[in-house]
């Protein structure tokens, strides 16, 4: 068996960070996604559908890059594509089509949380964080947005911001996420059909995505009976890099190839 460490992913998070793979305390700095992996403490191991998430949003930094390395993807698998959406591009569609809904997803704090054994992790904020500024908050930048309804715990607000507080959250989820297309709401469902990405991973392809911006999911998948197991094989080894080390690896890079590049800040 390849050791962890000399997996090509592995190689390549090093690559692109300066050396180092970034949280790893949970799932180990190599995890594998696979039906049975680590007997289903979470829901990524078993053939359930993925709705649009984030992951480790209970840590107060989370990671920046994710990679998924698809290592088999059998002939007699049915379904099982991945999925992204632009969380950043869809809160400022939020702004444009429900301007409540918006602000009150910038000042209600949401809990996330991360409990079994060997963990107790929990960590509140607003899903939409935006630049501090004196201009109105419709007019202020989008920096940030923290959304992963599979790892939400109780919610703290007061009794009178509630229900406010659901209703905006469902009018944000039925722009995310293509499988909620209600009728009455079309302008938003509208949103999720066109800009969902979806593609079912081939062998030796890598998806690399930055995981404070970027949605994932899966569609969920299944496998007759009887079929050989490297047929109904679907085996995604992933990892994650830390934005900062990752950034400075681009910033680097960058200034030896153009020596007139000044950093951006």
């Amino acid at each position: 068996m390849i050791e962890d460490e000399s997996m090509p992913v592995a190689k390549l998070a090093k690559a692109i960070s300066g050396g180092a793979i970034s949280h790893g305390m949970l799932y180990g700095d190599i995890f594998h996604v696979r039906t049975g992996e680590r007997n289903a403490n979470n829901v990524a191991y078993t053939s359930s559908a993925l709705c649009p998430h984030q992951d480790l949003a209970y840590y107060e930094s989370t990671p920046g890059m994710q990679l998924l390395h698809c290592v088999a993807m059998g002939k007699d698998v049915v379904g099982g594509e991945s999925t992204l959406i632009d969380a950043m591009a869809a809160a400022y569609q939020l702004r444009e089509l429900r301007p409540k809904s918006f602000e009150i997803l910038t000042k209600c704090p949401a809990t996330f949380v991360k409990q079994r054994d060997g963990a107790c992790m929990t960590y509140r904020r607003p899903h939409i964080a935006l630049a501090e500024d004196r201009c109105s908050i419709f007019d202020r930048e989008i920096t940030a947005v923290h959304w992963s309804p599979p790892f939400e715990g109780p919610l703290c607000l007061p009794p009178e911001d509630v229900d406010e507080y659901y209703e905006a959250y469902a009018d944000f989820e039925r722009l995310l996420n293509v499988d909620l297309d209600v009728p009455s709401e079309k302008d938003l469902a509208s949103y999720a059909d066109e800009f969902t990405w979806k593609r079912k991973l081939k062998p030796g392809e890598v998806l690399i995505f930055n995981n404070r911006r970027m949605l994932h999911g899966r569609n969920g998948f299944t496998v007759a009976d009887g079929v050989k197991p490297q047929d109904g094989r679907r085996h995604l080894v992933g990892c994650y890099t830390n934005i900062d080390d990752t950034l400075n690896t681009y910033r680097v890079g960058l200034r030896q190839r153009q020596p007139a590049h000044q950093c951006q800040y």
